[in-house]
């Protein structure tokens, strides 16, 4: 597993070019085609789904377009900037045309509605799941400046709990490193609206997430669903180090709001390992925006 950045970054705005419906349409302007020129940012943006150098998207990834008469048309990244991969979409009246967009696009045989389904655990990690909505921005022949920013820009729509492990009494990292670790009480399986932006939980009990450690790696994150937490069933941390299982139950969020994992934030927890168990800090919430930030202590 990746290890984790923690700085914050500034936003990154990017550029793309895209016109508004189909190429068969003609375009009511004397001058002929006007393209909408899109900018975009990502609100409060961290290093998750962002380049090495935490300033935004990556050349290669590809987003979603929709609007009133268009549905899922992608756009990908190449150069530093967005560009159609295959349809380019054309205004065809003068009339304001409102946008949507979501990142990982998925084509239309992964969907159902405008649906994706998908699996948080071990195995669906990555910023294929760390999906992102914008919506609201608008663009015509006559103002052809469509701005997914400010109020109108990208959004994180899921959750982010991200560990940094630290050493305690009697540990060293830079002798026995981290194999892996295991959480319990987390609902994984669930839906995201292109659409719309809206996640949705499918499965109603929690499944264990299995996260393995890079060589070296002392960090470690989960994209999650947004979720409330049941009081009957806790968080559960164990992790192996030099061959001996820590276990620690973990706190509750307790803002935005208590007892839930809220979309758009992410949630850390500092975890000190020592020969004489954990320590699990209250957990730091950052607006991605932040989330809480808990202090655990594992002892054997």
């Amino acid at each position: 597993m990746n290890k984790m950045k923690t700085k914050h970054f500034a936003l990154a705005v990017l550029a793309l070019s895209l016109a508004a419906c189909n190429n068969e349409n003609e375009i009511l302007n004397n001058d002929g085609p006007v393209a909408a020129q899109f900018t975009a940012d990502i609100y409060k943006a961290v290093s998750t789904r962002v380049n090495s150098e935490g300033t935004g998207f990556t050349d290669n990834d590809c987003i979603g377009i929709n609007s009133e008469d268009i549905t899922n048309v992608p756009y990908v990244r190449e150069n530093g900037q967005f560009g159609p991969k295959g349809t380019t979409i054309y205004f065809n009246d003068t009339e304001t045309k409102t946008f949507s967009a979501y990142y990982p696009y998925r084509e239309d045989s992964e969907l159902q509605n405008g649906i994706v389904s998908v699996n948080t655990d071990q195995y669906g990690q990555g910023p294929e799941i760390d999906f992102l909505f914008a919506s609201g921005a608008t663009g015509s022949t006559s103002s052809p400046t469509v701005s997914f920013t400010g109020e109108h820009a990208f959004k994180h729509c899921m959750s982010l709990v991200k560990f940094n492990f630290l050493e305690g009494e009697g540990v060293d990292f830079s002798e026995k490193i981290l194999k892996h670790c295991i959480l319990e009480g987390l609902k994984t399986v669930g839906t995201f609206n292109t659409t719309t932006g809206e996640t949705a939980l499918t499965v109603n009990y929690p499944s264990p997430i299995t996260m393995w450690f890079d060589d070296g790696a002392t960090t470690s994150q989960l994209f999650i669903f947004p979720q409330t937490l049941d009081f009957t069933t806790p968080l559960n941390l164990s992790v192996v180090y030099n061959g001996v299982e820590y276990t620690a139950t973990l706190p509750n969020p307790s803002k935005p709001v208590a007892n839930q994992f809220s979309a758009g934030y992410a949630y850390t927890y500092n975890i000190t390992l020592s020969n004489k168990g954990i320590t699990v800090e209250e957990p730091e919430i950052t607006p991605w925006e932040p989330g809480e930030t808990n202090n655990v202590s594992i002892t054997l």
